[in-house]
């Protein structure tokens, strides 16, 4: 007979792991109607991965569905949700309407378990990215007891899957002060575009409901209905043969990153595939257990499915910060071409007779001229390069990554600056130099180091 263990704490613990229905009412009711259904097997598959993260030595880390209002993202959290419990309004599902240190105790209950976190809208996009942060990095904050001692922090791990009309990156853009997500947040909740693309929002396959809404209200009822079974059923299943889970599982993911990862990618998107992997192994496990009534494969081809979609949407397997530098650049070109950039050589203004207008160029950051292939060059000055057009980032690491890939001119001196004769200087100026191409104005060339310009 097994040790019995009880859970002792200072107050009641507000929890959903509640039961009700059975496995087969939840299968009968909920299971089978993911399948053909992308988003769907995904999530609930992330339910059954979170108990696997201990025994492989995973990362947490979560999904975040974005999109508008009415395409299911909350539908999909609460079927997810159901495979660790429900009851209650909201069943298994909490709400982003919190800060860090509220979620913590959240967190800390739900370790090892699937946290669901509906609506990212609700909550400010500072608090948004150290949410993200705290959460995959399993671990709060450090505090002082009454005696001034540190507390131990709480700790846990975790999946979660979260909700939201928009992404985080615009969630923590959104007031306007130029804030940037950074990389590690956009590898710790991936964001998913939570349209699937077939005209139905989050869904692929009605099973025979006349409308994505009708099949979404079914799901949505049924969740409030059938729960916390499945994840009972699976856990045992994990006990049963936990010495050798891992090495199922490592093998899973590996196949997984092995088959769907573009070669030469980034660590970055290496480790997203990762995630992914687990989600797939633990749907194809659980299939395996008699949990889920799912073909073979359903759960690794949604995740296939999936990390295609995120890696479509992310433009590349290059790193986050590289992209992110190329965009910060192009929007500030784009916002301030003309305003901030004076016009040099035939790109003057001149009156009918000919001559040059005087320009009144307000916060000038450089000059703006035309290349040799026809398009528009932009010239920064150092200094604005550094605290203007590369505000927030290293503008050194901006410098050799727009070089690199063919947006900046290199000097004589292999630099990622040209010497250049610019109006109003007596003497030749180091300027970083923005090809046409950051635009699109013509074709992204390689780098080649450029001679000094005369006006």
């Amino acid at each position: 007979m097994g040790e019995r263990i009880i859970l002792q704490t200072n107050g009641a613990v507000d929890h959903a792991l509640r039961e009700a229905g059975s496995l087969e009412s939840w299968q009968e009711q909920i299971g089978r109607y993911a399948v053909g259904n992308s988003r769907l097997v995904l999530a609930i598959s992330t339910a059954f991965a979170a108990p696997l993260l201990y025994p492989t030595g995973s990362e947490s880390g979560g999904f975040h569905f974005r999109g508008g209002s009415s395409t299911g993202k909350t539908t999909a959290l609460h079927v997810a949700g159901s495979a660790w419990g429900g009851g209650g309004i909201r069943g298994y599902v909490r709400t982003w309407r919190a800060t860090s240190n509220g979620l913590e105790g959240v967190a800390a209950m739900h370790c090892d378990c699937l946290l669901c976190l509906d609506e990212m809208g609700q909550v400010d996009g500072r608090e948004a990215g150290a949410i993200a942060y705290m959460l995959a990095n399993g671990v709060g904050k450090t505090r002082a007891s009454r005696t001034g001692e540190a507390r131990p922090p709480a700790e846990w791990r975790l999946l979660f899957l979260s909700s939201g009309e928009l992404s985080l990156a615009d969630k923590i853009a959104e007031d306007g002060r130029g804030r940037r997500v950074a990389a590690g947040q956009q590898v710790r909740i991936v964001d998913i575009a939570a349209d699937a693309g077939a005209g139905l929002g989050m869904f692929e396959n009605l099973h025979g409901f006349e409308s994505a809404d009708a099949f979404a209200r079914h799901l949505k009822m049924a969740a409030s209905e059938h729960y916390g079974h499945p994840t009972r059923r699976f856990l045992q299943s994990l006990v049963d043969n936990f010495d050798g889970l891992a090495p199922i599982v490592k093998g899973h993911i590996d196949e997984f990153i092995g088959e769907h990862c573009p070669k030469g990618a980034d660590g970055q998107v290496s480790r997203v595939a990762a995630r992914f992997g687990l989600v797939a192994a633990a749907g194809e496990m659980a299939r395996v257990a008699g949990v889920l009534p799912w073909p073979e494969g359903e759960a690794t081809n949604a995740a296939a499915r999936c990390f295609r979609d995120w890696l479509t949407a992310r433009g590349g397997v290059e790193p986050a910060e590289e992209s992110d530098a190329i965009a910060a650049v192009r929007r500030f070109v784009e916002m301030h071409g003309t305003s901030r950039f004076e016009a040099m050589g035939d790109l003057m203004p001149r009156n009918g007779l000919g001559d040059t207008i005087d320009q009144r160029i307000t916060n000038r950051v450089g000059f703006r001229r035309r290349s040799e292939g026809g398009g528009i060059e932009y010239l920064v000055l150092p200094e604005a390069w550094r605290t203007e057009v590369c505000a927030g980032l290293d503008a050194t690491m901006v410098g050799k990554i727009l070089a690199r890939r063919g947006h900046l001119s290199i000097g004589s001196d292999g630099k990622p600056q040209v010497k250049v004769r610019l109006p109003g200087f007596d003497n030749p100026v180091r300027c970083y130099v923005i090809t046409a191409g950051i635009l699109g104005d013509e074709e992204r060339r390689p780098a080649t180091a450029a001679s000094a310009a005369q006006f």
